[in-house]
């Protein structure tokens, strides 16, 4: 009976200590370029047919997406992935002078952009967005090893100012480091980025 109960004591004690350890808490900052966000909402705000009817144009200057993720590790192949997607960018609009006699009331017509003097220097304003997300999402890690791992992940989110769906989408990544602090890398469809996002965590 004593042995018995010693048994039990040392698969309890290894059992909790190997649930223990699964059990990971972390912290992740990435960046990824372009952002999906930059091409779902800015159609919302800026259309060119409009803009083109009062006169303006814009060239946009892209600012990689930054992204501040929880993740919480409750299995040894399992991760919750919470995240805030923000992502800004700077916008010159050009605005072109109307032509003589014209006065800009005309915009019933076949093609109101023929008040504008487009040959005219225009004015240059700057406009700056920040654009938001909030995500969720699945990690599951296909290959564990010590000093690395790679996952898969699946999830959804929403964009803040903007009730737009987005998606979570990394068919491959992976991240590496076996110490407090590690990389990360993966092939990324998100409200940060269209293609990859790389970035560093910190296990807490």
């Amino acid at each position: 009976m004593k042995r018995f109960l010693t048994i039990i004591f040392v698969l309890t004690i290894a059992s909790v200590n190997l649930f223990a350890q699964e059990k990971q808490h972390s912290i992740e900052i990435t960046t990824g370029y372009p952002s999906v966000l930059h091409n779902l909402e800015y159609p919302w705000a800026y259309s060119t047919v409009e803009m083109t009817w009062q006169g303006q144009t814009y060239k946009e200057h892209y600012q990689p997406g930054i992204n501040i993720g929880y993740t919480y590790q409750w299995r040894k192949r399992w991760e919750l992935n919470t995240m805030i997607n923000l992502h800004l960018t700077i916008m010159d609009i050009y605005q072109y002078p109307l032509l003589p006699g014209a006065d800009g009331s005309d915009t019933s017509g076949p093609d109101p952009s023929n008040q504008y003097d487009w040959d005219a220097t225009p004015t240059t304003t700057r406009d700056t967005d920040l654009f938001g997300a909030l995500c969720l999402s699945f990690r599951y890690k296909w290959i564990v090893r010590d000093s690395f791992s790679i996952y898969s992940a699946l999830g959804t989110g929403i964009s803040i100012g903007f009730p737009i769906p987005v998606p979570y989408v990394a068919p491959i990544g992976i991240k590496f480091g076996k110490g407090k602090v590690y990389g990360i890398a993966e092939a990324n469809l998100s409200a940060a980025t269209t293609f990859g996002m790389v970035g560093v965590g910190i296990r807490l």
